[in-house]
């Protein structure tokens, strides 16, 4: 009797998923739905950034990535300026073949590398997307900050828009990562501090506050030397208002002497906030940017203008510390006055 067999009953065979698929499927589904880690470093010190500066860069970055199995690599580079103009690259090429010799100044440049690589240490050969993005220059404006606060912006962005360099990475190779922070860090070091080129300027600001201190110290001994001749003057011309009883003398002495010289003491502190604070406070740094005929331009009205509130600055240092020579002057002439 022949048995009936049912469907149901035929065990059909099971595919089993090789390791080295299921490796591939999960990179391939990394690489278009995957969110890579990101990695923000900021830079706030005060630098200087040239053509040949960003040049240098590019080259490290590229010499970095040789060393690993790069499939595809895009960089885009984006220049602002300062009449409202955006100047976009799509390619390298693009952007070192520009004349750059125009009159607007740069207000920041971002450059953008991204670029697929095989992960070291695996079977399956997936790229995988890595980007990296270096923004130099904070020119933002006070309006753009205000629109982002009322945006809920995220605090590490206020940071980013604040900072004079950015350096972001989207990765997933996190030693990838490490190597090209390390290069932008590095190359970010070398470069020259931005700052006043005038080593008086540099002294000034170094020991703005002693010489403060120094004007209204200045203006205190001014104004004993005045009180001194003063007291003596009216000693000899004005017997009558003096007492002549020498405790009395010298507490009239004492009484006058005081608000004297803290009149002068406040003329002082009056005169080094205007001439220091307000002075110094109009001196310019140099233009962080040296790649478009105006950035250069900029450099020397920068230094123009420097000079000239040098000169005005160490006049009214000269003046302020001539106050005792001044009181000097009075004196011996009320000196003279009292011998006639």
């Amino acid at each position: 009797m022949n048995k009936s067999i049912h469907k149901d009953e035929i065990e059909e065979p099971i595919e089993v998923i090789d390791e080295n698929q299921l490796k591939q499927f999960q990179s391939l589904y990394y690489l278009f739905k995957g969110k890579r880690d990101t990695d923000i470093k900021l830079f706030d010190d005060y630098r200087q950034f040239s053509y040949c500066d960003i040049v240098e860069l590019n080259k490290k970055i590229y010499k970095k990535l040789a060393l690993h199995e790069k499939v595809t690599d895009v960089i885009s580079v984006t220049v602002g300026l300062d009449n409202r103009e955006i100047k976009t690259f799509g390619s390298w090429y693009e952007f070192i073949n520009t004349d750059w010799n125009m009159a607007p100044k740069t207000k920041y440049v971002s450059i953008e590398w991204d670029f697929n690589i095989i992960l070291p240490n695996q079977s399956h050969k997936v790229p995988q997307t890595h980007t990296l993005r270096v923004r130099m220059g904070n020119n933002i404006r006070p309006s753009e900050m205000i629109q982002m606060v009322f945006q809920d912006g995220e605090e590490y962005e206020l940071e980013e828009i604040q900072s004079q360099m950015v350096c972001k990475i989207d990765f997933v190779n996190a030693q990838i990562c490490t190597e090209l922070k390390a290069v932008v860090c590095d190359w970010y070091e070398a470069l020259p501090r931005n700052s006043e080129d005038h080593k008086i300027i540099k002294f000034i600001l170094r020991h703005i506050v002693k010489l403060q201190n120094t004007i209204e110290l200045s203006f205190i001994t001014a104004g004993i030397i005045l009180c001194n001749f003063l007291f003596s003057f009216m000693t000899v011309l004005y017997p009558a208002i003096i007492p002549s009883d020498l405790t009395q003398r010298l507490f009239l002495f004492l009484t006058a002497f005081i608000p004297v010289v803290y009149l002068f003491y406040r003329s002082g502190v009056l005169y080094a906030d205007r001439v220091l604070k307000r002075t110094i406070s109009k001196f310019n740094r140099n233009p962080m940017f040296e790649i478009t005929k105006g950035d250069a331009n900029k450099l020397l009205e920068v230094a123009k203008t420097n000079k000239s509130l040098l000169l005005k600055l160490c006049w009214n240092i000269f003046y302020a510390l001539g106050t005792n020579l001044v009181m000097f002057i009075i004196g011996l002439i009320l000196d003279a006055m009292k011998k006639k």
